[in-house]
């Protein structure tokens, strides 16, 4: 046992001191180094303070990042992550527990910027901001083009250059604002906000090509907010065609380059009157092609036989009618004449025997039987006759020809030859023929009023 002089010349060091010893020599000798491990236990208390640990396949070390050195951070630390961490060596006198003080973090595998852009790439993707649903269309000829760019650059004088060769009436109003960083967000969301109370009908976000750093003012989250938004339609022109920025994907129209975001604000008015010329033209040529063809195909109708006399038809049938009614009496007679001839062979055959008798008795039903049925002939004639001139004068009265020359329409399809007989062979928008006495009526299907009198339209 040591003696109380001993004691008295040996130093003893209170839990504090010890510790505060231990944490000077450790700040000291393991400053401003790199620590590489894989993140676990994450913690971010308050979105303020950040807690983790670092490990490898055999230990671990604890890893704190206060708010003034985290604030700055572009990507978001998950478990699982492989982190560099950058600070020094401490002790947490409290708990005698030894830990990092990081200043600075970096993924390992690739850089900060790229997985901040992929993370919140996939985050905005998982709410929804680049549905097609949620796209606004870029008018066609709109009054007012709201410009967000940097008005020193070369940027803005192609666009002007642009919109003067697509249209000689156009308003531009340019928002000057910083393009190049991170700092570059709230310029930008200050000069979406400022054109849309000005009420433009389209805004351009518009900047040359760039490092990703350059262009880190249109990946962040707030602009991406801004931009989805905006009841303003949104073109995002930045950068060249290669580049992606997070306000391509979330934007209305993703430009390749401020030229085609330009091309894509506005009408080619020139151009697009040009075509318009040409398609009346071409519209017109083929309108009056059609006219001639339905003339031609009307004048042939008209000049068929069935129009001009129908009641030649019917003189065909009564004709063909008679002959049959003739070949009926023909064989009628000449099975009478069979059988008679039959008859007086059989009874010169039985003369002078008891049958004689028999035989003028039906001699006497025989001529009965012929006369009976040449009349059932005539009268079947008869009927026949008078039911086909009912008919010819329900044709004559009822007849193509006929139901036209009185102010009537026949319909058909454009480019088919079938009558029209319902609400159903028709759609709305369709183009139909109408056959009138004088020619044929081109009409297009507006509307259906069905007997219910409820109106279908388009």
């Amino acid at each position: 046992m040591m003696s109380q002089q001993g004691l008295q010349k040996t130093k003893v060091y209170t839990v504090s001191e010890i510790n505060l010893a231990i944490k000077r020599a450790m700040e000291s000798s393991f400053f401003n180094i790199w620590v590489e491990g894989e993140v676990s236990n994450f913690y971010f208390h308050n979105r303020r303070h950040m807690y983790f640990d670092l490990k490898d396949e055999h230990s671990k070390i604890k890893v704190v990042m206060f708010y003034q050195n985290n604030k700055g951070l572009l990507f978001e630390i998950e478990d699982g992550m492989h982190l560099m961490a950058k600070g020094y060596v401490s002790l947490y006198e409290k708990r005698g527990e030894y830990q990092i003080i990081a200043t600075d973090i970096k993924p390992v595998g690739k850089g900060s910027l790229i997985l901040a852009f992929e993370q919140l790439k996939a985050k905005l993707e998982k709410k929804g901001y680049f549905k097609k649903a949620y796209k606004k269309i870029i008018p066609l000829l709109p009054e007012r083009i709201g410009l967000v760019t940097s008005t020193g650059g070369a940027v803005i004088k192609d666009i002007i250059s642009v919109l003067n060769r697509r249209s000689d009436s156009y308003h531009l109003l340019v928002r000057n604002v910083n393009v190049g960083g991170a700092a570059s967000c709230d310029d930008i969301c200050s000069a979406i906000d400022d054109l849309s109370d000005y009420e433009v009908d389209v805004i351009i976000l518009a900047r040359g090509g760039g490092s990703l750093e350059d262009l880190w003012g249109f990946n962040t989250e707030v602009l991406a907010d801004k931009i989805f938004s905006c009841r303003i339609p949104v073109i995002s022109a930045v950068g060249h065609e290669t580049d992606f920025t997070i306000c391509d994907f979330v934007a209305d129209v993703r430009a390749a380059t401020p030229s085609v975001g330009a091309e894509l604000s506005i009408l080619n008015k020139i151009q697009t009157a040009e075509q318009i010329t040409d398609q009346t033209l071409r519209s017109k040529t083929i309108i009056l092609s059609k006219i001639n063809l339905y003339k031609r195909e009307l004048d042939y109708l008209i000049n068929r036989k069935v129009f001009k006399h129908p009641r030649s038809l019917i003189v065909q049938k009564l004709q063909t009618l008679d002959e049959l009614g003739a070949n009926i009496r023909n064989l009628g007679q000449y099975m009478v004449r069979s059988k008679k001839d039959r008859f007086i062979s059989a009874s010169y055959k039985l003369s002078g025997r008891d049958f004689l008798g028999r035989v003028k008795n039906k001699k006497l039903i025989l001529a009965g039987l012929s006369s009976d049925f040449l009349y059932r002939i005539r009268e079947q004639i008869a009927i026949k006759k008078a039911k086909i001139e009912v008919l010819l004068k329900g044709l004559q009265t009822s007849s193509p020809a006929a139901i036209i020359g009185k102010g009537y329409g026949i319909l058909y399809r454009e480019k088919k030859d079938i009558c029209l007989n319902s609400l159903e062979d028709v759609s709305i928008g369709e183009i139909i023929r109408v056959l009138l006495r004088d020619g044929i009526l081109l009409a297009q299907v507006t509307g259906k009023i069905k007997k219910n009198w409820r109106v279908e339209n388009e």
